[in-house]
């Protein structure tokens, strides 16, 4: 989605989530000045188990989201950046080595990173996948040498270390098709979590160290940064919905119910759930019948101990657990849950915060996924004109080659 007027452009983050769908839509003049316009969010439908049910279902979904935000803003888009959750994701590492001389040493070129990359990906993926991210972590010089970009050096041969995030070919085609049957063409496909973390996680603490955890409906997300760079990423099969069906399967209670429950009155207290008193009048067919609280708090806290033993495992298993200067950050509709910043902080021992705000929204820990999205729109739409308005003349493109070709043979 790309919209002109004067010198000011609009881009569209739509996340794909398997419980909510959130849209979007920043104003860009430039990359220290993206302005949110709008937001908007439903209810996701169309997803079963984090698979397609109906996929005519979901583009009446996906339609009825982003006209939401256009009627909100009053800007019209015609693209969006697609943001998906870890359930469609999968990581993995893989590496490459390739030779950069048959004899002696040479100078590494942008070229051999090129290279070594490209190897290492096609080593690293699948025949019925593709792959959303890749994240570089380290090249190796002669086994000796290791370097985070070794442009520049000297060696005989090089060895690149991917983090790939990866899904299922067929799976992104049909996501992508539901888009195009709802009237709108996808940008790229990217990582929600990821994207989060762009607008989340200031770079400071990204070079610092820092994990951002990003709770979702079914999945939860912990992203490692080091150095400015993501350096593991994990997923926890546990979402904000395993608390409503607690809620629900230990009161005899209706999803629906369960959820308006855990959003007026779950507390992820430390407390002992038999020193709550007072009750909770819930509205049945037959008029209110009352609700003890400290039943909602026995199912709240099963599923939080639950969470807690994961994210422990998790972050103190993750080899960047040292490495974490300026804690945990935390993102998602489950990191609003009260009290469960303070939990996560005393199991971890280590300082946790919300992501950073956005100017001029409540919660926006909850957003920052299409938010982030929508600021990768207009990076990657910048990138491309900057191709586009400095196009290289005949000249250039021969010169230009034929230094990669004496830095590849000499």
């Amino acid at each position: 989605m790309f919209k002109k007027m004067g010198q000011v452009q609009y881009f569209c983050g739509l996340d794909l989530g398997t419980h909510t769908m959130k849209a979007s839509i920043v104003c860009a003049k430039d990359e220290e000045n993206l302005d949110l316009l709008g937001i908007y969010e439903t209810r996701a439908t169309g997803f079963q188990d984090a698979s397609i049910s109906d996929i005519t279902e979901l583009a009446d979904c996906i339609q009825r989201t982003v006209q939401g935000v256009m009627q909100k803003t009053g800007i019209k888009v015609h693209s969006v950046q697609l943001g998906v959750s870890g359930s469609f994701l999968t990581t993995r590492r893989s590496s490459a080595v390739i030779p950069l001389i048959d004899s002696g040493t040479k100078v590494i070129s942008k070229f051999d990173l090129r290279k070594v990359e490209a190897q290492a990906k096609l080593l690293g993926v699948n025949l019925d996948e593709e792959i959303i991210h890749d994240f570089p972590q380290w090249y190796k010089i002669d086994d000796i040498n290791t370097s985070v970009n070794p442009a520049g050096l000297i060696g005989r041969k090089i060895e690149s270390s991917l983090l790939l995030l990866t899904a299922n070919s067929l799976r992104i085609r049909n996501l992508t098709k539901a888009v195009h049957q709802a009237g709108f063409e996808v940008n790229c496909v990217a990582f929600s979590g990821y994207a989060a973390s762009d607008v989340g996680v200031d770079h400071a603490d990204k070079e610092q160290g820092c994990a951002l955890v990003d709770i979702g409906a079914h999945i939860t997300s912990v992203i490692f940064f080091k150095n400015g760079m993501v350096g593991d990423v994990q997923f926890i099969p546990w979402g904000g919905n395993y608390v409503t069906q607690s809620i629900a399967e230990r009161l005899s209670l209706t999803i629906d119910m369960a959820e308006e429950i855990k959003k007026t009155h779950a507390v992820a207290s430390q407390a002992n759930p038999k020193e709550v008193s007072g009750e909770i009048l819930v509205k049945r067919d037959k008029g209110y019948i009352p609700i003890r609280r400290q039943s909602v708090c026995e199912a709240v806290n099963w599923e939080m101990e639950n969470f807690l033993t994961h994210l422990e495992t998790v972050i103190k298993g993750s080899f960047l657990y040292h490495q974490l200067n300026k804690g945990i950050v935390m993102v998602g509709g489950g990191s609003l849950l009260p009290g469960a910043i303070e939990r996560i902080e005393e199991r971890i021992n280590t300082t946790v915060r919300m992501g950073a705000a956005t100017p001029g929204l409540n919660n926006s820990a909850v957003y920052a996924a299409s938010i982030g999205l929508a600021r990768m729109h207009y990076i990657k739409k910048k990138q491309e004109s900057i191709g586009i308005k400095t196009p290289l003349t005949l000249k250039d493109k021969i010169v230009n080659n034929v230094r990669e070709l004496c830095q590849e043979y000499f």
